[in-house]
């Protein structure tokens, strides 16, 4: 009977210590799939309009891809409306919430580089990286000499214009003004000067590089009441009888206008194509080069890629960057509104030599990039309101400029 009763008791304690080992087993398991899950980073991306679905099925379609390819990064999008981007990024860097990567305009590179926002990227990039960019899409994203942009969407401008009415293209300013004059009839107006907020500056800006003006001396000090300046806004005095209202008028408006029969010319960039396409059997079109001035010029304007200087996950963001900086990835980004080539090789592809985009291409070599100013959104506006006093004549082109001058140089 005694030993019987050992015998279960042995038993008992056998069972109990397997127990104890399995129980062990699962805590071990437990304690590798919690440092599994600590293992992954998640790195945030700001991407202003993404809400309105801006680059929204792109950039889902890339983030899945680079997370299968990198399980222990996952990456989550913010979104921030247009205007109010550059002060969303001030208040959460001020709130140290920064997001590890920020989609932002290399207009507002030196601005944020100076107030010590962003990250200098220079030394991440490998030469072989870098070989990969065409050098001077590369360098808008630099800031006396560092790279705190990488660039991830480039657009020029085409003089868009009705091939009914208009036989050839004006090829400069007094063509341009001629043409104008002679299509503003009824309800059309034979051209376009848009001053909105958004997206003006930058068809404005081409007329002063034409002019071979400047809004910043090589010393970044603020030259906008120049006489080269002061003379294109006299031009623009000129063509406001055949435009339609600066102040209202959008950049947006434009190609919507001209399928509407109430546009003869306009300047805009390639994400005007289907709009203009669907138009065409009603409003046939062509795309010339921009009018010169007293030379060539066009406004080269870039998106990049910027880091958060308090970013946690840096290495991972610059993973994220790099990836969506290879081919496959950026010629999706690209063709996604009419982009052109930030890279070499996507500047192989034979439509870029096709009659919609070489005007827009070839007028690149004259480009001179957005300038670099200390705060974009105080310039913007008031460089705006400049050129619109200037042409509803509220006050003279040397007025509003000096105006406008005085009150950024502060």
């Amino acid at each position: 009977m005694k030993k019987k009763f050992l015998a279960i008791l042995l038993v008992f304690v056998l069972f109990l210590s397997a127990c104890g080992n399995k129980a062990s087993d699962n805590s071990k398991d437990s304690k590798k799939d919690e440092n599994k899950k600590e293992d992954v980073v998640t790195i945030h991306m700001l991407v202003p309009g993404y809400d309105q679905g801006y680059l929204k099925e792109q950039f889902t379609d890339a983030i899945g891809r680079f997370e299968k390819e990198n399980p222990n990064i996952k990456v989550e999008v913010i979104s921030a409306g247009w205007e109010e981007l550059n002060s969303k990024v001030v208040q959460l860097y001020q709130a140290k919430k920064a997001p590890d990567i920020m989609l932002l305009g290399s207009r507002s590179l030196r601005q944020f580089s100076e107030n010590g926002i962003l990250e200098d990227m220079t030394s991440m990039m490998t030469d072989e990286q870098k070989a990969d960019y065409i050098e001077n899409v590369l360098d808008t994203g630099k800031v006396s000499g560092k790279q705190f942009g990488i660039p991830m969407a480039l657009s020029s401008r085409g003089l868009f214009y009705r091939s009914d009415l208009i036989k050839e293209a004006p090829k400069n300013w007094e063509e341009l003004l001629n043409v104008a004059k002679e299509n503003t009839k009824g309800n059309m107006k034979g051209f376009a000067i848009p001053t909105d907020l958004t997206s003006g500056t930058d068809e404005i800006l081409n007329f002063i590089y034409q002019n071979g003006g400047k809004i910043v001396d090589e010393n970044g000090n603020f030259v906008i009441n120049s006489k080269e300046n002061v003379e294109t806004l006299e031009f623009f005095k000129k063509l406001a009888a055949y435009v339609p209202d600066p102040v209202s008028t959008t950049r947006n408006d434009q190609s919507k206008m001209f399928v509407n029969n109430d546009l003869a010319m306009y300047i805009s960039g390639g994400w005007e194509k289907e709009t203009m396409d669907k138009g065409k059997d009603k409003t046939p079109y062509k795309v010339a080069m921009l009018p010169e001035g007293k030379q060539k010029g066009v406004t080269i304007v870039t998106d990049s890629y910027t880091m958060s200087s308090i970013s946690e996950h840096k290495k991972e963001a610059f993973e994220f960057i790099k990836f969506m900086g290879k081919l496959e990835n950026q010629k999706i980004i690209t063709a996604a509104y009419g982009w052109f080539p930030i890279l070499h090789k996507e500047a192989e592809d034979p439509k870029y030599a096709d009659d919609f985009n070489k005007p827009m291409r070839d007028i690149m070599e004259f480009g001179t990039p957005e300038p670099q100013v200390p705060n974009w959104d105080d310039f913007n506006k008031s460089f705006t309101i400049a050129v619109q006093k200037a042409m509803t004549g509220q006050l003279s082109p040397q007025e509003a400029l000096d105006n406008c001058q005085k009150e950024l140089a502060k």
